[in-house]
C-alpha cells in the first residue's frame, strides 16, 4: 500500500506538470486557424535543451535539461560512477527557480531546488532523506549530440459563441538535432525522431500531432448533448501532450524518450514514454537482439526481478504478483535504452501492472549481465 500511495502521489505530480502543457485556451477556429508555434529561441531564453555535467555532493553528475516552452521542463540525471538514469519532475516554480522533485517511489522524494543563470550554469540544493548536499552543474559539449527545441501548441472550442464551452487543448514539442556529429549521422537521428519527415520543418510534424488530436475532439464530440454540459461537463475538456526529449547522450549511443500524455474522459488520463536507444556510429536503432547474446531473456529477467525489488522494497521471495504486479515474472520487452553503465527496461501503465504503480522503469548494471551483453556495448 506505501507503494501505492507514494506513485498515486507522484502521477498527481505528473498530470499537474501536463496540466501546464496546455496552451491558454483560445479557439483557434473562432478567428480562423492560427499558427501558434513557439519560436525556436537559442539557449538562454524561450525553449532550449542543455547537456550539463558537474557535481552533486561532491559526486560527478550529467544531466539533460530541456525548457518546452511556457514554464514547461523536463530533465533527468544520473551519477557518472553509477550510471542509473533518474527522471525528475518540475515541481512547485517560481519566477526565478528551478525545482524538480525526482520521480520514484520513496514516501520522502528527493528534490532538486535552483536557479539556472543566463550561461547556462544550474546551482542549488539536493535534498532527500533527511540530508541535503550543494549542486553545481554547467553546460558541457564532450561527446554529446547538441540538439535545438521546437514546439507547438493549439487548441480548440468545443460549442463556438457559447461561453461555457468546453476546450479542447494540445501541445507537441520535440529536440531536433544542429550538430556535435557530420550531416550523416544528424540525418539519421532526424528520421529516428520523425520517421518518413525528410528534410521538412520539426514544425510539420509537431502541428501535425496537435491538428490530430484536436480533429480527433471535434469528430468525437459533435453531436454532444449540451444539457450534459451542466453536469459533466469537465468530462469534454479534453487535453494531450507529446514530447521527445533526451534521456542519455554521450557519443556513440544516445537515447530518446518519446512521451504522451492525453486525458478524453473518464476516470483519468492516459499516459507513457516509450523510448528510444541509438548506436550513432553504426546509424543504427537498437533492439534487444542487437545488444544481447542469444538466450538472454532468462538471465534478464532474473535482473529485472532484482531490479524491481530493490527499487520497490520488496523481499526477497515474496512473490511479485502478490499485491504489485500482473505476472511473478518481468520479462524485458522492446521498450529499452542502453546509459553508459548498465541497460534500462520500461513499462508503460497496465503493462505489467496496474495503473496507480505507475510507468516502471528499472535500471539494470552491466556488472550483473556482463555474461549476456555483446562485447560491442559494455562500457
Amino acid at each position: 500500500m506505501r507503494i501505492l500511495t507514494c506513485l498515486i502521489t507522484a502521477l498527481v505530480c505528473l498530470n499537474a506538470c501536463q496540466q501546464k502543457n496546455t496552451g491558454s485556451g483560445a479557439d483557434s477556429t473562432a478567428t480562423g486557424a492560427k499558427d501558434t508555434t513557439i519560436a525556436i529561441i537559442p539557449a538562454g531564453g524561450g525553449v532550449f535543451y542543455k547537456h550539463l555535467k558537474g557535481t552533486l555532493a561532491g559526486q560527478p553528475v550529467t544531466m539533460e535539461l530541456i525548457n518546452h516552452g511556457k514554464g514547461r521542463y523536463s530533465a533527468w540525471y544520473y551519477y557518472d560512477k553509477v550510471g542509473d538514469p533518474i527522471a525528475l519532475l518540475t515541481s512547485d516554480m517560481t519566477a526565478d527557480s528551478l525545482n524538480f522533485t525526482e520521480y520514484g517511489v520513496s514516501e520522502e522524494p528527493n528534490n532538486l531546488r535552483g536557479k539556472l543563470s543566463p550561461d547556462g550554469r544550474y546551482t542549488g540544493e539536493w535534498s532527500g532523506g533527511g540530508k541535503n548536499y550543494s549542486f553545481d552543474l554547467h553546460e558541457a559539449a564532450d561527446s554529446s549530440i547538441r540538439f535545438m527545441v521546437a514546439s507547438y501548441n493549439d487548441s480548440a472550442i468545443l460549442i463556438p459563441g457559447r461561453h461555457d464551452s468546453p476546450v479542447a487543448t494540445a501541445s507537441s514539442s520535440a529536440v531536433w538535432p544542429t550538430g556535435g556529429a557530420d550531416e550523416a549521422v544528424l540525418a539519421f537521428i532526424r528520421n529516428a525522431i520523425a520517421p518518413k519527415l525528410g528534410n521538412d520543418s520539426p514544425k510539420v510534424f509537431l502541428k501535425q500531432d496537435v491538428d490530430d488530436f484536436l480533429n480527433e475532439y471535434r469528430g468525437e464530440n459533435k453531436n454532444v448533448d449540451t444539457a450534459e454540459l451542466r453536469e459533466h461537463g469537465f468530462s469534454w475538456n479534453w487535453d494531450a501532450s507529446t514530447s521527445v526529449t533526451v534521456v542519455y547522450n554521450k557519443w556513440p549511443l544516445l537515447a530518446l524518450e518519446h512521451f504522451t500524455s492525453a486525458f478524453t474522459g473518464g476516470a483519468h488520463g492516459n499516459y507513457g514514454s516509450n523510448f528510444i536507444a541509438l548506436d550513432l556510429a553504426a546509424k543504427k536503432a537498437l533492439k534487444p537482439a542487437d545488444v544481447f547474446k542469444p538466450g538472454y531473456k532468462k538471465t534478464l529477467s532474473a535482473a529485472l526481478d532484482k531490479s524491481f525489488r530493490k527499487k520497490y522494497n520488496i523481499p526477497a521471495g515474496e512473490p511479485l504478483d502478490k499485491q504489485y504486479l500482473f505476472k511473478s515474472a518481468i520479462e524485458p520487452n522492446d521498450n529499452f535504452f542502453i546509459a553508459g553503465k548498465g541497460v534500462v527496461f520500461s513499462y508503460t501503465p497496465y503493462e505489467i501492472g496496474p495503473y496507480a504503480i505507475g510507468q516502471i522503469t528499472l535500471f539494470v548494471p552491466f556488472a550483473d549481465i556482463n555474461g549476456i551483453v555483446k562485447e560491442t556495448y559494455l562500457q
